[in-house]
Order: structure tokens, then sequence, then C-alpha cells
């Protein structure tokens, strides 16, 4: 926005509220978006993992409705006789399970070698009468051309198209944000509604495929172009929806600049991407107050103040935000809560009769890699919610199912211990880590912070010197490393270090908290830590 490349998410928030929106854990895109759409902790609404165990015990497969333990907010509106849109929202397969008109995130990936032989996927359009309208608003991969992507890439002509695997990663993402753009302005046009919500995976797909390139990559300008193109069809939503609708835009979470291949000189050593930092959230409505910053939010309260905008209550983890939904008299809706759906019938009737084949190795083995990875996220949601017993119980459940010499998971169950006053504990899981992984800091940090959490300073320091000197290009651990200073009660080492983290991600808000305890200000005394 500053570079006058985004003017109108610029002019979104010259005309209305913006603030900044701390992120939950796990920082997961599924579990990330169905806070938003239940106000809820990730611990209770059960969207944690992209896979999920197949219900058939067949393998795995991508997490959707049969997770969700929580109603969403479009369901609360429905049930309260508001019509909703919604198009793209992760983890929603199948759309035909929800009320309201819906098309899941299926209907926008290609499944055939051309758009004649693209079949769009059983349960994504609901309901189903909109199939006949929408599917020729697709855009197929291989109908994106070269003029198309050479916004995005200015020197295309310098590249071989068939040796550079990145012009197709870009066509296959452009073709699924035009399609879901494209559904979206034709629902938008064409159906009756009180609320529409869209999700673009756009930049999230981009900066994960291309932030890293350094600025002698052919593809060093696509980020940027990116954003402007996400701006523009930010632009077309709001011509779409005039000047009398109320109108959101959230992004749940930052990107950690630091670590994230923002090259700062050409050869510069490039780092992998980081999901960190603050998102926000910006909006405009006919009472919403213009120029107004509002107070750092919860992605909680998104689903509380979308539901207080129509007078409506709804038991949640969040709070309204009282700007974006002044006084109004309210009335409780109360949804049933989602129950797991029962076992497919066609499953059970083939099981009865024999047709039980025991998984392949492979399947096994995918098969607990997911449930490992589920109880990883649902272990970081409990402990970013203090429920640390639990956390750490889920933590070691998943450490059972996984080899010795992997380290997921280790992080977080020795941030427990320490959460515990557990010193032996956390000094334990810092030896594990650093022998699983010797060329990280992690393994360091996590013993000096056992030491530190017993007083014993002396044999903290040469951790936490090893450990910056692995890992100071990264500014969550060289945060962590100030907090383990503030343990020692050596806040001029603190001080420094919590700076030094700044300078990497200038928004990384435990950092600045730390900084404020290091020199006697107000702050969290758990955000450093």
């Amino acid at each position: 926005m500053a570079a006058g490349r985004m003017p109108h998410l610029a002019r979104l928030r010259a005309e209305g509220a913006w603030g900044h929106i701390r992120p939950s854990e796990p920082l997961l895109a599924g579990a990330l978006w169905t806070t938003v759409a239940t106000g809820r902790n990730p611990s209770r609404h059960g969207v944690l993992t992209p896979w999920a165990v197949r219900q058939d015990g067949g393998g795995v497969g991508p997490v959707g409705r049969p997770a969700w333990r929580a109603p969403a907010f479009w369901q609360i509106l429905e049930a309260a006789g508001r019509r909703t849109i919604t198009v793209g929202w992760p983890a929603t397969v199948p759309a035909t399970d929800w009320p309201g008109v819906h098309v899941d995130a299926r209907f926008a990936q290609p499944t055939g070698p051309d758009f004649a032989t693209w079949a769009v996927p059983r349960g994504a359009v609901s309901p189903a009468v909109l199939l006949r309208s929408l599917r020729d608003l697709r855009v197929h991969p291989t109908d994106v051309n070269a003029t198309m992507l050479a916004p995005f890439v200015p020197r295309i002509a310098e590249i071989d198209r068939y040796r550079e695997s990145g012009l197709a990663t870009l066509a296959v993402m452009l073709a699924g944000v035009s399609t879901i753009h494209s559904v979206t302005t034709e629902m938008i046009a064409a159906q009756d509604w009180d609320v529409a919500a869209v999700h673009y995976d756009w930049l999230d797909h981009i900066q994960r495929s291309f932030l890293s390139h350094g600025l002698e990559s052919r593809f060093a300008g696509t980020v940027d172009a990116a954003y402007s193109f996400v701006d523009a069809l930010l632009g077309r939503l709001m011509t779409l929806a005039g000047e009398d609708t109320t109108l959101w835009v959230v992004s749940p979470n930052g990107v950690r600049v630091g670590a994230a291949g923002h090259v700062a000189r050409p050869g510069a050593a490039e780092r992998s991407m980081s999901w960190r930092g603050a998102g926000f959230i910006a909006a405009r409505g006919r009472w919403i107050a213009r120029g107004q910053t509002l107070a750092p939010a919860r992605l909680e309260d998104i689903a509380p103040s979308l539901l207080a905008r129509f007078g409506l209550v709804a038991d949640m983890d969040g709070k309204r935000i009282p700007a974006l939904a002044p006084g109004m008299s309210r009335r409780t809706v109360t949804v049933p809560v989602l129950a797991p759906p029962a076992p497919d019938r066609h499953v059970a009737a083939l099981k009865a009769l024999g047709y039980d084949d025991t998984p392949s190795e492979a399947q096994a083995a995918a098969m607990t890699r997911a449930e490992a990875a589920r109880l990883i996220a649902l272990g970081e949601a409990l402990l970013a919610a203090g429920r640390l017993g639990e956390a750490e119980s889920s933590l070691l459940a998943a450490r059972a199912m996984l080899p010795a010499d992997s380290p997921s998971g280790l992080q977080r169950l020795a941030l427990c211990r320490l959460m515990r006053n557990d010193a032996d504990g956390c000094r334990a899981i810092g030896e594990t880590l650093r022998r699983i992984a010797p060329h990280e800091g992690w393994g360091d940090l996590i013993i000096a912070a056992g030491h530190a959490l017993a007083g014993n300073k002396a044999a903290a320091r040469p951790h936490m010197n090893t450990a910056e000197e692995k890992g100071g290009h990264d500014p969550d651990l060289v945060s962590r490393l100030g907090g383990i200073a503030l343990l020692l009660n050596d806040e001029a080492s603190a001080m420094g270090h919590f700076t030094a983290a700044l300078a990497l991600d200038p928004e990384m808000e435990a950092a600045r908290q730390g900084l404020a305890m290091a020199r006697g200000g107000p702050g969290d005394s758990n955000a450093p830590i």
C-alpha cells in the first residue's frame, strides 16, 4: 500500500477501520480459517491439519466437513433466516453438507488434462442446480497463455518453458484464483444474499512457491505482481458490492519477513519462509467510523462480530469487536453441535460382506503420519489455550507414533515442560533435539532454557551462545533467547536479543513486548518465552 500497488485496499482502509489480528495456533490454513468461521479455538472446532484419516480406514484424504465440531457463521445465519454464499472456504468439502449456497475449493482444482475432460467433483456445488451455470466459468491451466503470465514474470521471454517448472506452477495458481473469482462475481450478481464469503488462497500459494527467489531470479517480481493482482480482484468485488454494502477483508496471519528469503542484496543467502506475525482486518460499512484503528483482536472475534452485525449471538470463544458491530439488540441463535458423521452405509455393507482389505504398508504409514500431525496440531492449540497438561498428553501421544529421529513436536513439548517448571524434562528434550538436528540452534536453546529455569546462569550461557551461532538468522529463536535472558535477570542481554529479533522481523509482537519488559515497561509476561 505504501508503494501505491494496492490502491483498493488502501481505499478500504481509509474509508473504514483497520486493526491487527493475533493468529492462533496451529498456523495452518484450515485451522485458521475454521477459527474465523466458528469463533472457536482450534482445540474445540476440530479442524487442525490439511489431511485426515478417511472414515473407511483406507488411507488419508483432505480434511473436510466430518472434522468440524462447531457450527460456522453461515449455519447460524441460515438458521436465523439469512441467506449466505461461500466460495472456496478451506476444509468445507463437500459443499452439499452445508445450508445455503456453497462452492468448495475442489471446484477450482483441475482433474483432467484439458477443459473438455475436467469433471466437476461430486458435491462440490450446492445446490446442484447451480452447476450448469457455473461450470463454464472455470479456467483450466492449459487456458493460461504467456500473455496472461507476462504481468507476473516480466522476463518471461528469457525462460525455457519446457525446462522451467515455475511457469506451469504459476499457470495452475492463476487458473485456480481466476476460477474462484469468476464464480464469486457471478453468484454475487445473480443470487440473493445477506452474507457472501470468499476465500482466496492465491497469495498463500504464490509466496510459498516464489517468495524465496532472489533479486537475480526471473521470478523476482512475481510476488509483488501477485499482490497487485489480488488488489484488483478486491476492487472488482468492491464495485459489485456497492457503497452501501458492509465489506470486510481478513488475513489471519502474516509472513515472517526475516526468514522468508527477502534477499537484501544479490547473492545473499536465501532462507525458508515461515508464517508468523499479526494478520489484519479492514472493514467498511454504514455503521463503521472512517479512519479508525481497531484494538488488536483474535481470530475468534471475527465470527461473533459478524453475527452481531445482524443482531445475533451464539456460543463462541470470541467476543464482538464493538467498532465493527455497534450496539444493537441481539437474540441468541442455537445450532446443534456437529456430531461426527455416521459411517458410510455402503462401506458398512461391504465390510459386513467381508470386503475389508487390510491397508497396505504405505496406507498404514500415511494414516499414522496424519494422526500424529493432528495430535501435534492439537497440542499446539491446547498449549496456546493454556491447557498445559492436555497439550503435553497430546504431544506425547504423537511422539509415540513417530520415528525416534523425528523432531516433530519436540519444540512444543519442551515449551510445555518449561511452562510447567520442569527444568530436567526441558533439558532432556533439548538433548534429544540437539542429537536429531545438530546443525540447528533449537536444541541448545531448549537446554539453555532448562538451565535458566533452574537459575543456573553459568550452565545456560554457553548453550545460548551456541544457539545464536547456529540460528542467529531466525527471529523466533533470537527472540526466545531474549526470553531466556529475562529468566536469568540479564536485562541488557535480553534487550540485545529482542532488538536483534525486531531487526529481522519488525512485526514480531513477542519481541516487542519482551523489549518493553527488559526496559522495565509494561508487557505480557508470557510473550517472550
